[in-house]
């Protein structure tokens, strides 16, 4: 099916022509002749033959939710915190709650008086810029995150 594809974008006259092609090379070639698509089944073959089967793992555990609480006018320190969660390859969502009165409520209820942006883990609040870099320092950061 697939040679087939190739064969008939291979017909096809002009730019559009051209755009196929182009577009078929930038998606790693799935469309391709016959001979080629032999060529890919039989190193398929042989590679998963060859390889030996993994041994079985421990789970995984899932990532901590990471939440980035802010409003409009700290969005500046709010980039300092997601550097150090992006260098520690931790997933976040940063969330303005300027227009919402009640999570700006509840995030300086549960934020143990740190200000904001304030970073949660787990619903737990582990304060700013300060309490970050500690926490990534010493490795309690993936700790809490990755368990």
């Amino acid at each position: 099916m697939r040679a087939r594809a190739h064969a008939a974008l291979e017909r096809v006259p002009g730019k559009v022509g051209d755009r196929l092609r182009g577009l078929n090379e930038t998606l790693g070639r799935p469309l391709a002749d016959a001979g080629e698509l032999d060529d890919r089944r039989a190193f398929a073959e042989r590679s998963t033959s060859a390889a030996p089967s993994p041994a079985p793992s421990a789970p995984t555990r899932e990532a901590a939710p990471v939440i980035v609480y802010y409003m409009d006018k700290q969005k500046r320190d709010v980039t300092k915190l997601t550097e150090i969660l992006d260098a520690n390859g931790v997933a976040y969502t940063a969330t303005n709650i300027q227009e919402d009165p009640a999570a700006q409520y509840a995030v300086r209820r549960d934020s143990n008086g740190y200000r904001l942006p304030v970073v949660f883990i787990a619903g737990e609040c582990i304060g700013g810029r300060a309490e970050l870099v500690n926490a990534a320092s010493s490795g309690e950061l993936k700790k809490k995150v990755f368990g």
